[in-house]
């Protein structure tokens, strides 16, 4: 877990489940959703986006500080469980943003409700399964492989030593639940639902998918499926670039973020 500067971190009470939440700055909502390694807590880039933006991270149901209501099983739970938590917070007209797994679970919630959002922003997201190629192995593979899988250059990757050195009891203690929670959400079918692009056909939100374009855990050919399946969305390709954008390449990642929300009414 890390904060910087505005970010702070509180709970949020979502029927009997108490959420783990960062949040920071001021102006329209944007709620941000991890992927299936856990929540990093409050990160550079939400506080790049702070700046404009009053940006929410939450702790899904079963990873870091947020315990699992045990009616969660599947990614659609934990959607209905999210927008359970956009009524709590009272979030109308917001912003979606969700990263690999969270980008899925972002899909999902666009294509339950739309209505009550003003975008949605994807990036390398789970979810479709690819035609062509493979989603590569995340969960029997080691925490080296893992991290090799996920950036294309690690020299383009601030403080890259963070996620290299060695994890103290505690941490493995929550990488393990984390693992294990992304496991049972995510398993079978492996980190796809074979009716979302069809979902998704109905949702007309305003959409970015943002892809790495060297993503060696989600191929790239998945970002054109997903803007395939959504009627209103833009993919955008960031070279060089594996699968975490946000992490790699922060200024090609924030200017196209920024870039789009700029066009949205």
């Amino acid at each position: 877990m890390t904060t910087t500067k505005n970010g702070r971190e509180t709970t949020v009470s979502v029927g009997t489940t108490k959420v783990q939440m960062f949040t920071g700055g001021s102006g329209p909502a944007l709620l941000f959703l991890h992927g299936a390694g856990g929540s990093a807590g409050w990160q550079p880039y939400h506080e790049e986006l702070s700046r404009r933006y009053t940006v929410y991270v939450p702790s899904q149901p079963g990873f870091n500080g947020t315990e699992r209501p045990d009616w969660i099983y599947t990614i659609a739970d934990v959607a209905h469980f999210n927008q359970q938590m956009v009524q709590q917070l009272g979030l109308s007209q917001y912003i979606l943003m969700g990263s690999s797994m969270g980008g899925w679970l972002a899909a999902e919630m666009a294509a339950m409700c739309h209505h009550n959002l003003k975008a949605l922003i994807l990036v390398g997201p789970a979810g479709i399964k690819p035609q062509n190629s493979d989603i590569a192995e995340i969960f029997m593979v080691s925490a080296q492989t893992r991290l090799k899988q996920r950036f294309f250059d690690p020299t383009q990757v601030a403080d890259y030593q963070k996620y290299s050195r060695p994890l103290s009891p505690e941490e493995q203690q929550v990488d393990h639940g984390n693992r294990e929670m992304a496991s049972r959400l995510c398993w079978k079918p492996y980190l796809y639902n074979p009716s979302l692009p069809n979902y998704l056909k109905g949702v007309p939100t305003p959409t970015l998918v943002v892809w790495g374009k060297q993503d060696a855990i989600i191929p790239l050919e998945c970002g054109e499926l997903f803007r395939q399946a959504l009627p209103n969305a833009t993919l955008r390709i960031i070279d060089r670039c594996g699968h975490s954008p946000a992490l790699e390449k922060p200024q090609e990642f924030l200017k196209a973020v920024t870039e789009f929300l700029a066009r949205v009414k």
